[in-house]
């Protein structure tokens, strides 16, 4: 064999190598990209289901207290005895009250004896449920039968913003229907949570209905008006993966709060630019792409695994978030509770008087200096979590006289704290442990705790003159 016949053969070995180990890394690539993309998107839909939650929690409290209240039941109830114009002006002072207290777009009140829709305004209308199409909500509504419902006004979208209205039922002592209040709040964090995730991961995100309809979507001319179809929905408590298409595929994630499925879909996009730059790199350095690809692929993965990471962590804290408690919780349901589990619901005093005051960056310094006393006293038992915009929660490993110890810590570590624009803080806490309910589950014992919590912080109102979120 000569030297041109080696040099052919060199050849003919370097291509077929390079051939062969093209088509290894583009295959192994595509299967890297692939899971890498399900855990991506399971890790995007849990920042938006935590955003979600956190921005609808409070809309829906209020809400169901609004229908849960005498004032506003007496007023349903004597609406014809006492005077159309009389229950108008005292329900205006009521709803005004409320849209003022929250920052909401707007409360609302609609009678069912009269139709009348009462707003902070007054009298805003008289509900025609025969011919306006845009009353017909209401109908809808009450024939679910559900006790709350959130729903998407398009009409009432501004400045490109998006307005949900939490409508829910108002019923009288026997249970018979007095009419459906509500309020009107914009989800700003969550709209901009999505556009900035979807610009910056080349996804797109909606929430739609069980029927596929789209009730939140960043194109508000799908709003109420188009479907989602070719996607399987499931009430599961996890993250759902699917393909849908050659190179579409969806993560689904059922928001039980709401009632609304989440959806994240990729068109595949990112995975095809990976795809081609690999191959070229391929061409120009045949020599070196065994080493570029493993780079490729750690680099991938340690992304993938700090996304995941970050998933776990409220930012603003540097706390456990509302994510990773849901998966302890979960956790805890499967494995039982240890005989010295204690759960501490903690949630701060006055934070609205301060953000009113001061400003928002002082009840941030307040957020965050009640999570570092928190994390101080009790990071060292168990996990400390922030589980919503100043609630606060904890899962502990300790005994009744650790506890009682930790919780007079915490009394002195907030009795000392100061920051630069509030100069204290309070907490008001609630504890439930497994050797004082022993046979409860972890769902109980966070109810117990919530009430116990709720009575300190109501001691604590009454004790120091303010008035919650006023």
């Amino acid at each position: 064999m000569n030297r041109r016949d080696i040099t052919r053969l060199a050849i003919a070995i370097v291509i077929l190598s390079f051939v062969l180990s093209t088509f290894v890394s583009l295959w192994s690539l595509r299967l890297m990209a692939k899971r890498n993309m399900q855990e991506l998107s399971k890790s995007l839909a849990s920042l938006i289901y935590d955003s979600i939650s956190s921005e609808l929690s409070e809309p829906i409290v209020v809400s169901r207290s609004m229908a849960n209240d005498t004032f506003l039941i007496d007023a349903l109830e004597n609406e014809t005895s006492n005077g159309v114009d009389q229950t108008a002006e005292a329900l205006a002072g009521y709803l005004t009250g409320q849209k003022e207290a929250f920052g909401y777009e707007a409360a609302f009140l609609v009678s069912d004896a009269t139709k009348y829709y009462y707003s902070y305004g007054g009298i805003n209308k008289h509900m025609d449920l025969t011919r306006s199409e845009r009353d017909q909500w209401y109908a809808r509504f009450i024939a679910a039968g559900k006790e709350y419902e959130l729903d998407v006004d398009r009409d009432e979208l501004s400045q490109d913003r998006w307005t949900v209205f939490v409508d829910t039922r108002i019923e009288d002592a026997d249970g018979n229907l007095l009419g459906v209040c509500g309020v009107g709040a914009r989800m700003t964090g969550s709209q901009d949570l999505f556009v900035a995730l979807e610009k910056e991961y080349k996804v797109h995100i909606s929430l739609i209905g069980a029927d596929g309809l789209i009730h939140v979507d960043t194109d508000e001319n799908k709003i109420e008006s188009e479907y989602m179809t070719g996607i399987q929905v499931s009430d599961s408590k996890d993250f759902v993966y699917q393909k849908t298409g050659a190179d579409r595929a969806v993560v689904t994630k059922y928001i039980d709060r709401l009632g609304w499925y989440l959806v994240i879909e990729s068109d595949g996009s990112t995975e095809r630019g990976e795809l081609i730059n690999v191959l070229l790199l391929n061409i120009v350095l045949c020599a070196t792409v065994l080493v570029i690809m493993l780079l490729a692929v750690r680099i991938i993965l340690a992304r993938t695994r700090a996304l995941t990471s970050a998933s776990f962590i409220d930012q603003s804290t540097q706390l456990l978030n509302r994510r990773a408690f849901e998966e302890k919780k979960a956790e805890l349901v499967q494995a039982g509770l240890k005989e010295d589990f204690v759960y501490v619901t903690a949630d701060l005093n006055g934070l609205k008087q301060v953000n009113d005051n001061l400003g928002h960056a002082a009840g941030d310094e307040l957020i965050k200096g009640a999570a570092d006393c928190l994390k101080e006293c009790f990071g060292k038992y168990g996990g400390v979590y922030r589980i919503g915009g100043d609630e606060f929660a904890a899962m502990l490993r300790l005994s009744d006289a650790g506890m009682k110890e930790a919780m007079d810590r915490l009394d002195r570590t907030t009795e000392r704290w100061s920051g630069q624009l509030v100069k204290s803080l309070s907490i008001s806490c609630g504890s439930a442990s497994s050797r004082e309910f022993p046979s409860e589950n972890i769902g109980e014992l966070i109810r117990i705790s919530d009430e116990r919590m709720y009575a300190a912080k109501a001691a604590y109102y009454a004790r120091t003159g303010f008035e919650r979120r006023k």
